[in-house]
Order: C-alpha cells, then structure tokens, then sequence
C-alpha cells in the first residue's frame, strides 16, 4: 500500500473527538451560573484574604470559570487584584471576555486551558478558586495537584462542591435533552451523562491528597467547602529533596 493510501485510510477510519456541552449549551450553561447556582462571592473574599485587603498585584484564578462570574466579581470587588479564567470552552470564555468588557474590566482576562495540566504561563498564582469543577472532571486528583503545584508558597485555594443530588444533576441532564434535541443522531459528548455529588468523606479524602499547610473543611444544607493553604516554606521544603537526592 503507498503512503497516500495509508494516509486515507488513516483519515477514513479517524474517530471524530466529542464535542462538549458546554460549547454546545453555553447559553444555557451561563444562565444557570447567572440565576441558579449560589453566589459565593463574599465567602471567597472572606477565605482568600482573610486579614486584610489583597495587596496590589494579587493574582487570582477561577479553574472551569464558564462565563467569568467570580473572575469578574472578584475583579470589581478587588480593583488592585488581576483575576485570571481558565476554561476548556471557547463559547463560554467568549462570554467571559464580554462579560469584563461590559464592565470595563482591565484586570480580568480569560484562557483556553484544562484544569488537569495547567498551561505553562501559569504559576506562582496567590489564589485559586474552584465551585463546581469536580461535578464532571474527571481527573479530580489531578486537578488537585495542578492546584497545589501553581500556588505560591503560602497561596491559598476556595473550592465549593454541591452536595444536593438532586438539585445538583438537573444543570447537566437539561443539557444532554438539549443537545438530543438540537444535535445529530450520532453526535458524541465527553461530559459525563450525571454530574457526579461527592460524599464527604471522599470530598475530605480528596482534599488531603496533597500535602496542605492547613485546611478547613465545612458543610452547609447545599455546599462543601475547602480552604487549603500551601505551606509557607513549600519551595525550600521541595529545594531540600532535591539537595537530599543529589547527595544520595
């Protein structure tokens, strides 16, 4: 067989990738974010910077910020502070971007990046925020670790998990019946068919699967909640190991 009809052949039998609902249904996507879900704003603030007003400067970054609603909340509240948005979804990032530029936003900006494997211009950030995320990722250790790796010594990290099943799931089924209705036949997603509702004790398993500083766990009628701070000395901690491997 020639190259060319390796080639073909290899173009004929390519498996298309799977679309994802959130391009698919961004819009509806953006007006659950906007009307549905909580708005954990001041909690964030409040566990973010707890002592004092942030500093100039000050990065934050929402992992999976969809449309931008804390990136930009926090950016009005903060004027001093640079938010960042980090979305797989260009539909929903564009939103995002919108959203900041209605309200004449400079110090928010949003990027295409996974969660999982953080882009490379990402690193030393102050905070992170998370709400949600780990209701369709699947790589949750991993996101985790991609968290504990981009904070700076000392950074601290929000994160909010549903824990109401019921309420939690209809978002995404909504979504699949959209796209069964507006979609081929044979279209594919890669989200999975029921958001997943972590049980506590797998929420708090997760949580301390890196090595945190500090982490305060809490639970209300609807949410979990983890604050974790990095440990101060993190960076000479890991400086000490690779000192140690070298000499063995």
């Amino acid at each position: 067989m020639s190259t060319v009809d390796t080639e073909m052949s290899g173009e004929e039998f390519a498996q298309p990738q799977p679309d994802s609902l959130f391009e698919r249904c961004a819009w509806f996507y953006a007006l659950c974010r906007e009307y549905l879900f909580r708005d954990h704003t001041d909690e964030i603030a409040g566990s973010l910077f707890p002592s004092a007003e942030p500093a100039p400067g000050t990065h934050v970054v929402e992992l999976g910020c969809g449309p931008g609603f804390y990136s930009c909340r926090l950016a009005t509240e903060f004027p001093q502070v640079q938010t960042t948005g980090i979305d797989l979804s260009e539909p929903l990032l564009l939103r995002a971007k919108l959203r900041a530029a209605k309200r004449r936003l400079v110090n928010a900006d949003f990027r295409v990046g996974d969660a999982c494997a953080l882009p490379a211009s990402i690193g030393n950030v102050d905070a992170i925020v998370v709400s949600r995320l780990f209701l369709i990722v699947p790589g949750r250790e991993a996101v985790l670790s991609e968290i504990h790796r981009v904070l700076r010594p000392g950074g601290r990290c929000f994160i909010a998990e549903p824990t109401s099943g019921f309420r939690t799931r209809i978002p995404l089924s909504c979504m699949w019946l959209l796209s069964k209705l507006t979609s081929s036949p044979g279209a594919s997603y890669r989200e999975p068919l029921q958001a997943y509702v972590m049980p506590r004790p797998e929420f708090s398993s997760l949580i301390h699967s890196q090595p945190w500083e500090s982490v305060d766990l809490q639970y209300d009628g609807w949410y979990q909640y983890a604050v974790c701070q990095k440990s101060p000395n993190a960076g000479s901690e890991t400086a000490d190991r690779v000192r140690e491997h070298s000499v063995a």
